[in-house]
């Protein structure tokens, strides 16, 4: 698990998810799944709040840092939904927004579980 608490898996995850949430609509694969746009939403942002909970909370401030991490996560959710509205062909979406925080927020009792790996 020490992979876990180096930075490449969270710069690794936020590369991936900046590149595919900043793609052209038209350019992504068709889903037919009922809410399977919210249920990604949650998964990955929390997915990403965990990665840099797993890299810069364990050893450090750990109240201080899970908070500082978990608001900079829920920022960049909010930051790549007004991109996707300003420089591509998707729309700007507020529940989207939602659902990145709340799957940020999912990652919490998860980190909380798993720092003492």
């Amino acid at each position: 698990m020490r992979i876990l608490r180096s930075p490449f898996p969270a710069l690794l995850w936020t590369i991936t998810v900046s590149i595919l949430t900043l793609m052209p609509g038209k350019d992504l694969p068709k889903v037919e799944l009922v809410n399977f746009d919210k249920a990604a939403h949650l998964g990955v942002f929390g997915l990403l709040n965990l990665l840099w909970l797993l890299w810069l909370a364990v050893d450090a401030n750990q109240k201080q840092w899970i908070k500082k991490v978990t608001i900079g996560c829920m920022a960049y959710g909010g930051c790549i939904e007004l991109l996707q509205g300003a420089f591509t062909d998707r729309a700007a979406d507020w529940i989207d927004f939602v659902f990145n925080i709340v799957g940020c927020l999912l990652a919490l009792p998860l980190f909380h579980g798993m720092k003492d790996w």
